[in-house]
Order: structure tokens, then C-alpha cells, then sequence
């Protein structure tokens, strides 16, 4: 049934996705990159994931696994030796696992990880540089698939998670760092939130059921967050067909997302200004989250028109704002504050919704360039293990494209 139910929506999207003549048709660059660009990467990526080993600790864990996000100190790498081809029963992995199995998860952002890592156990591994990142990769596991081949343990663990993220959404529909202590609460901030919904994503795409209501709760709540206004601009946009690169535009608002919403409402009623700052990472966040929670609408059959124009939108607003702010040497807005986690977010961004311009900027290759540019000449990585987790992500291209999100 859900594979007929996804097959249906495919060819929705597949239909409404055809190039409109109007469009600008011009000779581009083929979808894969060039052969010397491509073995730098894979050679950085063998250099990441050497690195980690490297780092990883006898025990099997990463950082302290004493801190309150352990699990998801150990999880994230994991996550990133799986995503860069490792077998789930290599050494590191098995360690890893162990280790996990040992401490308890007590955070949003170490259940996310965790359900992350676990999907990839089970996830076919694909070559991420092995097409175009707007076209649709065919070799994608079914859930159905996936979920048959769960062990018991894995599927209870999954299900755990899965109960922890949704006792853990609040009355606004988004996340904070652990289960709200009253049911009311409203407060959140949107890196949790980002991670809970890649733990919602993980069940679903293990054959999970996500209860639609999560989803609506969470975009609701992230449409109501995203800067009520911006300034005009035009949105464009450019994609790989047969070789050919076709280009348009579309009226655009640059409404960015932030950290936390701290609007109130004015003497006459209107929104106050959030003083919270704008930035990069947190506008990557926000768009790859409206992405998410649109997939898990489209297979549940329940989206409404209405709804999902106002998630385009909101996509669209976010993707001109980071058109106009564009940088792969800094987090706009930020400057140096949390860079390389904003690049993680920005792979994750432009694979889910699946594309490989942000204005002129090739996202990809320009972020990629950056992390070869400062691996460490000597051992191999970025520092810490997160960051070099980070890195080997955004190299790999390691996110899949959400279903029915752009078009």
C-alpha cells in the first residue's frame, strides 16, 4: 500500500516538475563533476573517516559520554562513517554501538542522531556525487524494505526515539532540549527542532508510522517563526536536465529564520521586530525542516493546497535570503560563530529540497572547495570529532532528497 501510495505521488511530481518552455535553455555542465574534483573528495573523505577512527575512544565513544548529549556525540560520527561507505559491521561501527548501548538518551538532539545512525545501518549506499543534486536517485531503499529487515532490537530502539521526539514536541509543535515539563510550554529553539524532525524523517524512511499530526504541528509551528516580511528580490533558479541548464526566476521575499522567536505583540496588535539575529545556520535549519515535514505530509495523502503553497513560500523566502547573503567562508550573520555546522546544514538544505544553485552559487562545489582547503594537511580531519563529522557529511552529500517539495 505505501509503495503504491509513494509511486502515485512520484509521478505527481514528476509530471509537475517538467521544464516550462519559457524557460531559459542553455548548454550547461554535465550532472557529475570533474573526474580531479572528484578523487579530491573521495581521498578527503578516506582522510575524514581516518581521522575518526583516530579520535575514536577504546570504549567506542566520542566525546564525553558523560555529557548530557553523549549519545549524540558518538551517534553524529557514526553517522558519518556509514554516510561515507563504512559496513555496519566494521570495528569503529560495532564499537560505536556498544558504546550507545551503554548510556541513555536523554536529549533531542541525541535522539535524532541516533535514529539517523540507525537508519543508515539499514540505507542502501549511494554514491552521493553519483548524479545531479536536483535529480531524483531511483536506487532509494523503500521503508517498507527497511522495516523488514530491522532487527528487534534496532525497530524497539527506533520506536523509543520516536515516543521521546513526539512526548517531546511542545504546544507550538517544535522542540526544545528535553520533554517540556508542562504540556502548554511553548518554547523551543529551532537547531533541536531541526534535529527532531531528523529523527521523525529517520522513522519514517525505517517504515515507521509518524502520526500526521506531528507533521502539521511542526510546520505550522516553523511557518509562524519565519520574519513575517523581508525585501523584494527575485528568486533564481537553475537546473541540470539531459545535459542542458535551465534557468527562470520568481518574485521573492528574503524572510530568513533565527535561533528563537522572541516577538511580542505590539501596542495595535502587530508583531515586534525578533531581536534575535538572522543567520545562515539557522535559515538552512528552518528551510530543510518546511522541506521534511512537507515529505511526511505527501505520504500521508493528508496535505492540504493551502498549506503547501504557504511551505513553498516560506522555502522559496528562505532560499532568496540566503541568495542575497550567500558565503561558504562564513555563517551569514554570524560571521565565524558555528561555520562549519551552518555547512552541514547548508548540504542537507540544497539536497533536500534539490538544488544545486543558491542564487549563481554552485552551493557544492564552492562549500566543498572550502573543506579541502582547510583539512588538516597532517591528520586528516577538522579538528574535533564533530567537525570532521561535519565535513565527511557535507563532502558526501550524504542527505536524500525529500519527495514533492519544489514544484
Amino acid at each position: 500500500m505505501r509503495s503504491a501510495r509513494r509511486l502515485a505521488l512520484f509521478l505527481v511530481v514528476v509530471a509537475a516538475g517538467a521544464p516550462a518552455d519559457a524557460r531559459e535553455r542553455k548548454e550547461g555542465p554535465e550532472p557529475r563533476y570533474p573526474a580531479s574534483f572528484r578523487q579530491a573528495i573521495g581521498e578527503a573523505i578516506e582522510r575524514g573517516v581516518a581521522r575518526l577512527r583516530a579520535l575514536q575512544a577504546p570504549e567506542g565513544h566520542w566525546g564525553n559520554p558523560e555529557d548530557v548529549h553523549g549519545v549524540g556525540h558518538t551517534a553524529l560520527p557514526m553517522l558519518a562513517l556509514l554516510k561515507a561507505g563504512v559496513p555496519p559491521d566494521d570495528e569503529a561501527v560495532v564499537r560505536a554501538r556498544e558504546a550507545i548501548a551503554t548510556m541513555k538518551v536523554t536529549s533531542v538532539y541525541s535522539t535524532g542522531c541516533w535514529m539517523m545512525a540507525l537508519h543508515a545501518l539499514y540505507a542502501p549506499h549511494l554514491d552521493g556525487m553519483d548524479t545531479d543534486v536536483g535529480e531524483d536517485r531511483s536506487s532509494r531503499s523503500d521503508p517498507d524494505a527497511i522495516h523488514a529487515r530491522l532487527t528487534e532490537a534496532d525497530r524497539k530502539e527506533l520506536e523509543k526515539g520516536l515516543a521521546y521526539l513526539l512526548k517531546a514536541q511542545n504546544a507550538r509543535g517544535l522542540w526544545l532540549y528535553h520533554i517540556p515539563e508542562v504540556a502548554t510550554s511553548r518554547a523551543f529553539d529551532l537547531s533541536n527542532t531541526q534535529y527532531a524532525i531528523l529523527g521523525l524523517r529517520a522513522a519514517a524512511d525505517c517504515g515507521l508510522d509518524v502520526p500526521v499530526d506531528a507533521w502539521r504541528s511542526a510546520l505550522q509551528g516553523l511557518l509562524d517563526i519565519q520574519d513575517l516580511d523581508g525585501e523584494p528580490t527575485k528568486l533564481q533558479r537553475r537546473e541540470v536536465r539531459d545535459g542542458y541548464v535551465f534557468s527562470d526566476s520568481e518574485k521573492a521575499k528574503a524572510r530568513p529564520f533565527r535561533y528563537k522567536d522572541d516577538r511580542a505583540d505590539g501596542p495595535l496588535g502587530e508583531k515586534t521586530v525578533p531581536t534575535q539575529i538572522a543567520s545562515g545556520s539557522m535559515t538552512t535549519a528552518g528551510v530543510a525542516c518546511v522541506a521534511m515535514c512537507m515529505e511526511g505530509l505527501w505520504r500521508s495523502r493528508r496535505f492540504s493546497g493551502r498549506d503547501r503553497k504557504r511551505a513553498q513560500a516560506a522555502i522559496r523566502d528562505g532560499l532568496a535570503w540566503l541568495q542575497e547573503n550567500f558565503s561558504v567562508t562564513e555563517n551569514p550573520g554570524r560571521e565565524a560563530a558555528h561555520h562549519r555546522y551552518y555547512l552541514y546544514g547548508l548540504e542537507r538544505m540544497g539536497m533536500l529540497v534539490g538544488m544545486r544553485w543558491i542564487g549563481g552559487h554552485d552551493w557544492y562545489e564552492e562549500g566543498a572547495r572550502w573543506w579541502l582547503d582547510t583539512q588538516g594537511p597532517l591528520e586528516g580531519g577538522w579538528g574535533n570529532h564533530v567537525r570532521t563529522a561535519f565535513g565527511i557529511l557535507f563532502l558526501k552529500r550524504a542527505t536524500l532528497r525529500a519527495v514533492a517539495v519544489t514544484k
